[in-house]
């Protein structure tokens, strides 16, 4: 008899395959991206725009989310973004960092140089213009 992992639940049977939990704990979003922190700021700095992420302003850099698959209306500033604080220590027992991922954002070409999504938020991560729509 097998038994089938409960999403309330800590308890899961060993984790067998790819798909399967590898901690006890269903990872919260927050707990995924403070789990990959050092990571995606590494990638910001080295990587994805080291003229503007690096040096001097990679002291200051900051992590915040916004819904998944909601890019368009972020730019339409329709989507205040929540800062993410924390660090692994703040991670709950039984949460395992190869139950998340991470899937970086890849400039290519002229997007290196010169940018790609770039939005403007106050301090509380609310747009700091109105909102619209595309083509308006």
């Amino acid at each position: 008899e097998e038994a089938e992992a409960d999403v309330n639940s800590n308890w899961r049977p060993d984790a067998t395959t790819e798909n399967e939990l590898v901690g006890t704990v269903y990872p919260t979003e927050v707990e995924a991206i403070v789990s990959q922190k050092r990571l995606i700021l590494e990638y910001a700095k080295n990587q994805l725009r080291p003229q503007n992420m690096a040096g001097p302003y990679s002291a200051a850099l900051e992590l915040w989310s916004a819904p998944g698959d909601s890019e368009m209306d972020t730019v339409q500033n329709k989507i205040t973004l929540v800062k993410v604080d924390g660090s692994t220590k703040d991670l709950r027992d039984g949460f395992h960092v190869k139950d998340v991922g991470y899937n970086p954002e890849i400039y290519i070409g002229d997007e290196k140089e010169k940018g790609g999504l770039r939005v403007v938020r106050d301090l509380e991560g609310r747009p700091v213009k109105p909102e619209f729509d595309i083509g308006s």
